[in-house]
């Protein structure tokens, strides 16, 4: 993967790298990097791959863009501090209450 070009990227969570991961490591083994973030992703993934769609589009509804969205859904802040510093990359100010309910968002899916 080392020098490809990135045209076409797009981001994805975790659950979803990993759903991707598997199926390459069905079809063969995996290269050196794609073994390392297999290896990082079933370690410290803490949402499965429905979950994590479901809080996206959540978050998404709420005004984060989708990268945000991503990240969040990824990192699962656990208190008010960290997802306002995941907030920062959006540029925006957005309401406390707003902030609440991305926190009620990150927090029902926590664990599934």
């Amino acid at each position: 993967m080392i020098g490809k070009n990135g045209a076409g990227k797009k981001p994805v969570s975790a659950a979803e790298a990993l759903v991707i991961l598997e199926k390459r490591k069905e079809a063969g083994e995996l290269g050196y990097e794609q073994q390392m973030a297999y290896d990082h992703i079933t370690k410290f993934s803490g949402i499965g791959l429905e979950s994590a769609k479901k809080a996206r589009k959540e978050l998404e509804a709420l005004g984060v863009n989708e990268a945000t969205a991503i990240k969040i859904s990824d990192v699962m802040p656990i208190d008010l501090a960290q997802l306002k510093h995941i907030l920062v990359r959006e540029k925006k100010n957005f309401e406390e209450e707003d902030v609440r309910k991305m926190m009620e968002v990150v927090d029902s899916h926590r664990g599934k």
